[in-house]
């Protein structure tokens, strides 16, 4: 598939947004030279062994690459191991910044590239609020709570941090030089849209989804949005410098602020649109 898509389910439910040739070349170029303030995390993820973690497996990054590594980033979420994924009820604990944006970590680029991407941030918040308005709406109802806890909680990295956070999602992976295999997202919820952003010059690549039969051109500048949670994907190798920036919520950060998870993105939701512009 080349031309922009959306996959629907029996019900009329968006699954998946494809979009190629979303970011211009110049936006591109900015994404793409953000990363080289994030050399020195990158470089340190590749020494963590973890054997349960696919995106920081050596074997999945590009060998001969200048640049790789992959690394997560938050405002607010709980660490690993601290919520299971199955708790019904709202936390009775504050979450916290994630490791890399803390202020002992202020040397090492992730607060300058959040002021960096800014401007691209802003732009992706307000595609998500056309192809799905109710994960945008509840999404910023979460990053304002979250804020005002912080505030109440008297959290200096989470009240730092959010003034620049401008992107409605509250985690981002940011994957350089590095094939994704065959997966599911488990921290996903079924009605939200993860989006994923690639740019770099390389050779042709496909997005494969591969229980509905899906291959996707993955050119430069393509976003994917997509129910990463009820969508098995992955993404093989390929020669070139590539990175893929993986938007999406944490759904115990919602519960931990009272925000309810919103519903599926449906076809409905574009007819105001479309009539609009018909």
């Amino acid at each position: 598939i080349t031309d922009p898509t959306t996959v629907l389910d029996g019900n009329g439910n968006i699954k998946l947004w494809y979009l190629p040739g979303a970011i211009d070349h110049i936006y591109q170029k900015d994404v793409w030279d953000s990363l080289n303030v994030l050399r020195a995390p990158l470089e340190e993820s590749l020494n963590k062994l973890c054997t349960h973690r696919w995106r920081n497996d050596q074997l999945l990054f590009r060998e001969t690459a200048d640049i790789m590594g992959s690394i997560d980033l938050s405002p607010g979420w709980y660490q690993q191991g601290y919520l299971s994924l199955t708790c019904r009820q709202p936390p009775n604990f504050h979450p916290e910044v994630s490791r890399l944006l803390k202020s002992g970590w202020d040397g090492n680029g992730t607060q300058q590239w959040v002021d960096q991407m800014s401007e691209c941030h802003s732009l992706l918040s307000r595609m998500l609020a056309i192809i799905h308005p109710w994960m945008y709406a509840a999404g910023r109802e979460a990053l304002i709570h979250l804020d005002l806890e912080a505030k109440r909680q008297e959290d200096m990295d989470m009240s730092s941090i959010l003034p620049s956070w401008n992107t409605i999602y509250n985690s981002v992976s940011i994957m350089v030089n590095h094939a994704t295999p065959y997966h599911t997202d488990v921290n996903g919820q079924e009605p939200w849209l993860d989006m994923l952003v690639m740019v770099g010059d390389y050779l042709p690549l496909d997005f494969i989804i591969p229980t509905l039969n899906l291959r996707f051109h993955y050119n430069p500048g393509t976003i994917i949005a997509m129910s990463g949670s009820a969508l098995e994907h992955g993404v093989g190798y390929t020669e070139g410098n590539h990175t893929c920036l993986a938007y999406y919520m944490r759904h115990n950060v919602h519960q931990s602020v009272g925000v309810e998870l919103c519903q599926p993105p449906n076809i409905s939701d574009l007819q105001p649109l479309i009539l609009m512009n018909s």
